[in-house]
C-alpha cells in the first residue's frame, strides 16, 4: 500500500519521431509468415494497431489490419515487444541488435505521444458500490470512477500514457485487456468516500476468507493515499474490468484544519505516476510464489520509483507497511525527498561502502524491511535494467519469465537474459554504470 505526501488515437510530430528513431543491424529476407494470429502493435508515435504480421524485408515490416489493409512500418518505429515478436517469427541469420550511427535518444512514449481527449467518453451507467454511486469516464483502457468535484480527465490522460509506456516494452500487455476489459480506477473526493471504499474492500476480503488481510486493510487504510483493489470475478465480469483495480485520494487536505480541501490537478502527479506505473507492471507479472520472491521488490518497486522520478522529476511517495493486523507497527519509508539527489547520493553511499550494489543486496530487499538506501538502490537497479534499447528488450523477457514461472530467475539466469556470461559480470557492469555519468 502506498501513502500520499503532500483503440486510442495518438499522434506525435515527425521531429520527435526522428529524435527517438532506432535501427536494427540484422537484414531480413522477404518472407511470409504462416498461420500467425492478429495482435496489437504499438508504434512509437502512440498508434495502437490491430494487425497480423505478413512479411519482413530488411527493416520494413508489413502488417495486414483487420480491415484487410496493408500497413508497412520501419521496425525502428515499432515497440520493443513488437520487435521481439518479429525476431521470434522471422529470425535473422545473425543475432539482431539495436544499432545506430549515433547513440539514440531513449524512447519515452509516455511523454512524446499526444493523447486525444475525444477518446475519453462518459460511461453509459454508474458504477455502484452498495449505496455509493460513481460517475464513469471511459478511456480506451480504463474506467475512471469519480464523484464531483473531482475532474477525472487528468488521470484519464496519465493512465493512458502509462499504459502506452508499458505496452511499448511489453508486447503482451494488450492481451490483459482482451474482450474490451479495462482497469477500474476510483477517485475519492473526500475522506468519507475514501474510507467507505476501504471498508467495502475490507469486507470483501473478509467474506473471501482473507481475515488477516482484511484486518490489515482496516488498520492501514486511513493512513494511506492509495491502494490496490483486487476485485472478485463477479464484479469484474459485471463491469468488464480486469481484476486489478486502484483507488486514490483525489484531494489534498488544507494546510490548517479549517483550510478547504483541494482536488489534485495535473497530469504528471508523482504519486499517481508511481502507483499506476507499478500497476502496469503488476498486470504483466502479478506476483511470485513464496520461494521465488527474492529480488521481486527491487525490480517492481524500483520500477515504480524509476517511472515516478524519470517522468515527473519528483518523488512524493511513501511506502506504508505493517506486519500485524492491529496497526500498532504501521510505518512509512520513502526515498530521498529531492529526486535530483538520488543518483549523487547513491554514488557516495557506494563509494563509502554503505551500499553494495550486488545481487545479494538486491535479493535481500523487502517491503517490510527496506529503508531510504534500499529504495534508492532499487530505483537505480530498475533504471539500469531499462537503460538502453537492448536492456529494454531484455527487461521485457525478464518480466515475461517472472510471469510464466511465478519466480524471479536466479542471478545467473538474469545475467544470461541480459547477455552476460555470469552474475559477477553483470554486477561489475551495474557498478560501472552506477559510478558513471550515464547514471544521473
Amino acid at each position: 500500500m502506498d501513502n500520499l505526501r503532500a483503440p486510442p488515437l495518438y499522434t506525435a510530430s515527425m521531429k520527435s519521431l526522428h529524435s527517438i528513431a532506432i535501427a536494427f543491424a540484422a537484414v531480413f529476407a522477404v518472407s511470409t509468415a504462416a498461420a500467425l494470429e492478429p495482435r496489437t502493435w504499438i508504434v512509437v508515435d502512440g498508434r495502437v494497431i490491430e494487425a497480423t504480421l505478413q512479411s519482413v524485408s530488411g527493416n520494413l515490416a508489413t502488417l495486414l489490419d483487420n480491415a484487410g489493409h496493408k500497413i508497412q512500418l520501419d521496425r525502428s518505429f515499432l515497440s520493443i515487444g513488437d520487435n521481439n515478436y518479429i525476431e521470434e517469427n522471422f529470425p535473422a541469420p545473425k543475432k539482431s541488435a539495436f544499432t545506430t550511427t549515433q547513440a539514440p535518444q531513449m524512447p519515452q512514449p509516455a511523454k512524446s505521444a499526444k493523447i486525444d481527449p475525444k477518446t475519453f467518453v462518459p460511461g453509459k451507467e454508474a458504477f455502484t458500490l452498495t449505496n455509493h454511486a460513481f460517475e464513469v469516464m471511459e478511456t480506451p483502457h480504463f474506467k475512471i470512477m469519480y464523484q464531483k468535484p473531482v475532474n477525472p480527465k487528468d488521470v484519464c490522460e496519465l493512465a493512458e500514457r502509462l499504459w502506452l509506456d508499458a505496452a511499448y516494452v511489453h508486447g503482451t500487455l494488450p492481451q490483459k485487456f482482451v474482450g474490451g476489459r479495462k482497469m477500474a480506477v476510483f477517485l475519492a473526493p473526500d475522506d468519507q468516500t475514501y474510507d467507505y471504499i476501504g471498508e467495502w474492500y475490507a469486507n470483501l476480503l473478509k467474506d473471501a476468507g482473507q481475515v488477516e488481510n482484511a484486518a490489515r486493510t482496516r488498520a492501514t487504510w486511513k493512513q494511506s493515499g492509495s491502494a490496490n483493489l483486487y476485485l472478485p470475478r463477479e464484479i469484474s465480469d459485471k463491469h468488464n474490468v480486469v481484476e486489478l483495480g486502484r483507488v486514490f485520494r483525489a484531494y489534498r487536505q488544507g494546510s490548517t484544519p479549517k483550510a478547504k480541501v483541494e482536488m489534485i490537478r495535473g497530469v504528471w502527479t508523482p504519486f499517481f505516476t508511481h502507483c499506476l506505473a507499478g500497476d502496469m507492471l503488476d498486470l504483466q507479472a502479478p506476483g511470485t510464489s513464496a520461494f521465488g520472491a527474492k529480488g521481486f521488490f527491487a525490480i517492481t518497486k524500483g520500477h515504480s520509483y524509476f517511472k515516478e522520478v524519470s517522468l515527473t522529476g519528483k518523488s512524493e511517495t511513501n511506502l506504508l507497511r505493517t506486519q500485524s493486523a492491529t496497526g500498532v507497527d504501521v510505518s512509512t519509508v520513502r526515498g530521498l525527498e529531492d529526486a535530483r539527489q538520488w543518483a549523487g547520493e547513491l554514488k557516495k553511499w557506494v563509494k563509502k561502502g554503505d551500499v553494495k550494489p550486488t545481487f545479494e543486496t538486491l535479493n535481500g530487499l523487502r517491503s517490510d524491511t527496506t529503508d531510504v538506501k534500499g529504495n534508492v538502490l532499487s530505483y537505480a537497479w530498475a533504471h539500469y535494467l531499462q537503460s538502453t534499447l537492448p536492456k529494454l528488450s531484455a527487461f521485457n523477457k525478464l518480466i515475461e519469465q517472472i510471469a510464466t514461472s511465478r519466480q524471479v530467475p536466479d542471478p545467473a539466469d538474469i545475467a544470461k537474459i541480459y547477455g552476460f556470461s555470469n552474475a559477477a559480470a553483470m554486477e561489475a557492469d551495474f557498478l560501472k554504470w552506477l559510478t558513471s555519468s550515464d547514471f544521473r
